[in-house]
């Protein structure tokens, strides 16, 4: 392997489009200039999370960065996770396993503990490539947090990190923030600041030529300004680019999808979202069921309180009553149960017990354990279909640990089951179902935004 500087992507803002941009530079980087690439980013905060190799957690987006550059997800690519529980609190995972519950105070007060984690896993996955292609948080500069930012600023501090600054024109203040980034880096970081990517640009590039000229008399190189562009990538944000629709298509299967406040894992359904046979609703108030031809309740981070939001928009009811399908996935299959029993606190991490009434579907009750459920394998369910999948849950049912199955209701606490095309078809049960493949879809586009994104970034210049 040749070692090259590592490249930093850090935003102006948040959704500057770093995630995207990160990933896709991991792919263009090794599939047109042979260099091996890897994903990092040193601390995620997000609920959206997968289980990768040795059964250790590793945020989606980093995930879905490791796939687009075709290397496997480890839990190294993301150091540091925190997993909102509300209240300011949030679970903290450490290279992959669950450690601890805390408040925002205690973790910045304990971040010196978690350095090291992040610096061990940044050297032991430098060693497996040429380069890392590493995401910031968030805004790169907040300096009242200039010692707590492990993403940014802890980045930035090491020598063997390039920087390219990311900005989102549609956000305004395009100039004043590329402008007031720069003037915020130290003297040394400067050295290894490459220059600034405008991602987001509606309408005819070519009428920015003179912001670019301007920001390029500043001394600040523009490596690219990039259209607005539907990346097809899992992210923390990809809620924003699932389309609900009013009218139903009726050659095609209307799926409602329930999206409570604490959803979790929503990229369960992503397949469903782009597959031509379907049409996807997302539901986040009440709404007359029957419309749809199934219902799908997805994963969820707070699962009581969730389950008491259904009983408070009045979902819980019309769940109960309709004859439209529903299937559950991990949080939404346990509210399928009859009753949810959390003794000893461990969902919202404040030691208290809690106890709920669920949908009652499933014949048997679940019990929020101390020990998180992590798992990656391929499962067997229903009528013998083999899919691989993951768990991530602390609930655990006492009557159908992994799956149910009846004509009405169907659930599982195995998420990615629908990203595959033999369940997904499945599931659907469509007389009219036309052949698709979601992961082949996926590689073409990722493909020809990937080739987009070569002509339109000067990556000569950025190495």
């Amino acid at each position: 392997m040749t070692k090259r500087q590592n490249l930093l992507f850090i935003g102006t803002t948040s959704n500057a489009g770093k995630t995207f941009i990160t990933g896709f530079a991991g792919k263009i980087l090794k599939e047109h200039f042979g260099i091996q690439t890897a994903p990092f980013k040193g601390q995620n905060m997000s609920n959206y999370a997968i289980v990768c190799e040795y059964n250790k957690e590793i945020s989606i987006a980093q995930a879905s960065q490791a796939a687009l550059i075709g290397v496997e997800p480890k839990a190294d690519m993301n150091p540091v996770i925190l997993k909102p529980l509300g209240e300011s609190r949030s679970q903290v995972i450490v290279r992959g396993v669950p450690k601890k519950i805390v408040s925002a105070r205690t973790y910045y007060q304990e971040i010196g503990e978690l350095k090291p984690e992040v610096d061990a896993a940044y050297e032991n996955l430098k060693q497996t490539c040429d380069m890392l292609v590493i995401e910031g948080a968030g805004s790169g500069f907040e300096l009242n947090l200039k010692n707590r930012d492990l993403a940014n600023q802890h980045m930035m501090e090491k020598p063997d990190v390039d920087v390219v600054l990311v900005t989102n024109i549609e956000d305004g203040g395009v100039f004043s923030s590329i402008l007031g980034s720069y003037q915020l880096m130290s003297e040394d970081i400067k050295k290894r600041f490459k220059g600034v990517i405008i991602n987001n640009f509606r309408g005819d590039v070519s009428l920015f030529d003179e912001g670019k000229e301007i920001i390029e008399n500043w001394g600040i190189p523009v490596l690219g300004v990039i259209p607005h562009i539907n990346y097809g990538l899992d992210s923390e944000d990809s809620l924003a680019e699932m389309k609900s629709f009013e009218q139903k298509n009726k050659e095609l299967v209307h799926v409602g999808v329930i999206k409570y406040p604490r959803a979790s894992n929503i990229n369960d359904v992503e397949s469903l979202v782009h597959d031509p046979n379907v049409q996807v609703s997302f539901i986040n108030q009440r709404t007359n069921l029957e419309i749809f031809d199934k219902i799908i309740l997805p994963g969820s981070r707070a699962v009581l309180d969730d389950l008491r939001w259904l009983k408070k928009t009045g979902i819980y009811d019309d769940l109960k009553d309709t004859k439209v399908e529903i299937y559950g996935i991990c949080g939404g299959y346990q509210m399928l149960h009859k009753t949810i029993n959390d003794p000893l606190g461990t969902e919202s991490g404040e030691g208290k017990p809690d106890k709920d009434e669920g949908l009652g579907f499933v014949p048997g009750n679940i019990e929020f354990k101390a020990e998180k459920i992590l798992k990656r394998q391929d499962y067997t369910l229903y009528e013998e279909i083999k899919v691989p999948g993951f768990e991530m849950h602390t609930g655990v049912s006492d009557s159908n640990p992994v799956f149910f199955d009846s004509n009405h209701v169907k659930g599982s606490m195995v998420h990615e089951i629908f990203h595959d095309d033999n369940f997904r078809k499945w599931w659907l049960n469509s007389s009219s179902y036309k052949d698709w493949s979601f992961k082949a879809w996926k590689k073409s586009h990722q493909d020809r935004v990937a080739s987009t994104l070569k002509e339109l970034i000067d990556w000569e210049r950025m190495l």
